[in-house]
């Protein structure tokens, strides 16, 4: 095989291995299974937190209520259900996830 023979073999072995590399990834990367993120509310301390999943990472860990200017847990689990469902729902849609502090008042006040 000549020398331009070789650079074509390289080049479609590479192009196929891009190929695989960019299958495996997106498949790995892309809700494999149909599987979603998956809210679960946990006892932090006096109160409530709650942390979402995906498989067996961990993409949110919110022991204490966020946008507050103290640090507490969330008083039960109803309401750390209610804004952790929230941020869930913004994930799945691919939106910014954070919270206002009138939405953390909401959650609190049911």
């Amino acid at each position: 095989m000549n020398i331009k023979g070789k650079k074509i073999a390289v080049g479609l072995l590479l192009f196929l291995m891009l190929i695989l590399s960019f299958t495996l990834h997106r498949g790995y990367m892309g809700n494999p299974g149909g599987r979603q993120p998956e809210l679960q509310t946990f006892q932090s301390g006096d109160g409530w937190g709650y942390r979402i999943m995906f498989d067996t990472k961990v993409l949110v860990y919110q022991p204490t209520v966020p946008a507050i200017d103290t640090i507490m847990t969330f008083p039960t689990e109803s309401s750390a259900r209610q804004l952790g469902s929230l941020v869930l729902k913004r994930i799945k849609k691919g939106e910014n996830f954070t919270v206002t502090y009138n939405e953390v008042k909401h959650s609190l006040s049911h």
